[in-house]
């Protein structure tokens, strides 16, 4: 592992800011002034090359909540970043590039670089005894994982999509396909809690870290890509066809061990250790995942003249990408994610302009679903599942999602305004395997007074996005003020990441487009929910919600963007 040891000493800040700054600043005045058309000397041929570039500061305004502080298996994140400590200085770059033949056939390859120097040198976390990272020694140590520094401090880069696609006619009919790895996200999701309970959930892993750090972000935004073949036929006018098929699984990318919205330690791939007492703790062993072939879905969307609108209807089979976790309590305690496997998935979806304002609808309904459930606990590895099997329980759920887009006319108040709100809605039906008494809505969790996450047979959930914007403001610049807000409105949902009752976040803020390619963004987020304490210790026992361990971390950030 990558033990970097450290210590609690601050932040550096100014240096290493102004440091960021310039290599951002250097970068813009260096790029061009648009995308670059490659001129290939042949006309059936385009070569089309995009970049954009993104830097974001952030700093933390709020001091730590002693109960979460005090729970070793959520307090990384939250000691590594004291009170006015920088948890961003960002810089990233997205590379987009696509080659197109006679309109018809073509590639895409996209990559994203990053560096944070808010990670490095020295984090504030001075607590060897609660730190869930080990060293190259195996023991406890300050620091980061070696997976948590690669993705948070860097430098560092992924490739995002990288396919082939293409078009021919089946008759008079388009067929287009592409095979590789790419996103095709199906239903009516608009917003984060809709990718959990719309139609898409499980066509793509999530990118749950991105949720958290930015209220109100659009679905679209979160999903992440795999590599798949998907098709799509249009029959006629009104009639289309489309259907996928998997050759990868990924997982959902949560805020990792460390990570400054990091709230558990033991998640995912940086996650190395659980603290089962100050003597002793378990190892994480290897996950136990689906394979990576066998997820697939079909789909038809009709849209008859007379419903003015369009109609999808929906059949799927998936695998989770949300885990629930394993303990192997031995002499050599270890500890494992488990991903479900063979989910079946029926839906219909709605979209339709209802008096200028754009309605989206998702109504599915998922069998053998996994439902939320304590830590499995064992004492050997014959009690281990099968890649795809799992020790929590699983059941038939119904989910709902209803969004509506609109805008406001000029008032003496803003020139525009634009808005977006969506109602989410989850029932568990019913429990169709739970051999170890695991879910969180049964009879003998619901007994126990501190366990306040107790599934609700309905859970519902809002998000709302409100921007005024100023048009020229000064010449060239249009002023805006995002508002995001969204919160747990009843129960608490019987899926991972489902809501949970007055648990939320919401952020405010100021945004600048300068000259149309320029964005300048300043704004507060933060978060909100309930958790149980210890009443011996005064430990945060049970959150309501992974924004519960969230509600100290409060924090201002500037961000600026361009295309290069």
């Amino acid at each position: 592992m990558n033990n970097k040891n450290k210590s609690n000493q601050s932040h550096p800040t100014s240096s290493h800011a102004l440091k960021a700054t310039v290599v951002a600043m250097c970068a813009i005045a260096c790029g061009s002034a648009a995308a670059v058309e490659i001129d290939t000397g042949n006309d059936d041929i385009q070569l089309r090359w995009d970049n954009t570039l993104r830097y974001n500061l952030g700093m933390r305004t709020e001091g730590q909540d002693k109960a979460i502080l005090a729970n070793p298996n959520n307090d990384d994140g939250d000691r590594n970043f004291d009170k006015h400590s920088l948890v961003n200085n960002r810089l990233d770059v997205l590379s987009e590039a696509d080659l197109i033949y006679k309109q018809m056939y073509g590639a895409r390859v996209s990559a994203a670089l990053w560096y944070d120097d808010a990670y490095a040198g020295n984090l504030d976390n001075d607590s060897v005894a609660t730190s869930n990272h080990l060293g190259s020694d195996g023991k406890p140590a300050l620091g980061l994982s070696r997976y948590t520094d690669r993705y948070y401090e860097g430098p560092s880069g992924e490739i995002m999509d990288a396919f082939v696609f293409g078009e021919t006619q089946l008759g008079d009919m388009p067929l287009k396909a592409r095979l590789g790895r790419h996103t095709v996200n199906w239903g009516e999701s608009l917003l984060g809690a809709g990718a959990i309970h719309g139609i898409s959930y499980g066509q793509a892993p999530l990118d749950q870290g991105k949720a958290l750090a930015l209220p109100g972000i659009e679905a679209k935004e979160l999903y992440l890509p795999r590599n798949q073949i998907s098709t799509q036929l249009q029959v006629n006018p009104e009639w289309s066809f489309a259907a996928q098929y998997f050759f990868e699984w990924r997982p959902s990318r949560v805020p990792e061990s460390g990570s400054y919205l990091g709230f558990a330690d033991i998640y995912q791939q940086g996650g190395e250790s659980f603290i089962l007492s100050p003597t002793l703790r378990a190892i994480h062993g290897d996950d136990i995942e689906p394979r990576n072939s066998g997820d697939w879905g079909v789909m038809t969307r009709w849209s008859p003249e007379w419903l003015d609108g369009t109609l999808g209807f929906y059949v799927r089979q998936f695998s989770d990408t949300l885990p629930q976790v394993i303990l192997l309590a031995n002499a050599r305690p270890q500890y494992f994610l488990n991903y479900a496997d063979k989910i079946d998935m029926y839906g219909i979806s709605l979209s339709k302009e209802i008096g200028g304002i754009s309605v989206g609808a998702d109504l599915n309904y998922r069998h053998n679903m996994p439902l939320v459930s304590s830590a499995a606990r064992i004492t050997s590895t014959a009690q281990l599942p099968d890649d795809g099997d799992i020790l929590g329980a699983r059941g038939d759920t119904l989910h709902g999602v209803l969004n509506a887009i609109g805008t406001v006319s000029p008032t003496p108040l803003f020139d525009s305004a634009s808005w977006s709100t969506e109602l989410t809605w989850s029932r568990w039906i019913s429990v169709n395997d739970d051999p170890l008494n695991l879910f969180k809505g049964s009879s003998a969790y619901k007994a126990v007074p501190s366990n306040i996450d107790e599934v609700s047979r309905d859970a519902y959930g809002i998000a709302v996005n409100f921007t005024p914007t100023w048009y020229q403001v000064f010449p060239g610049g249009d002023l805006s003020m995002p508002i995001s807000y969204s919160q747990g409105l009843s129960g608490n949902s019987a899926v991972a990441s489902g809501g949970n009752k007055d648990a939320g976040s919401y952020a405010v803020g100021l945004g600048l487009d300068l000259y149309s390619r320029y964005r300048f963004d300043l704004k507060y987020v933060d978060y909100f929910g309930d958790y149980s304490t210890n009443p011996v210790t005064g430990a945060a026992l049970t959150p309501s919600g992974s924004q519960a361990l969230l509600e100290d971390r409060g924090a201002v950030f500037f961000t600026f963007k361009t295309t290069l």
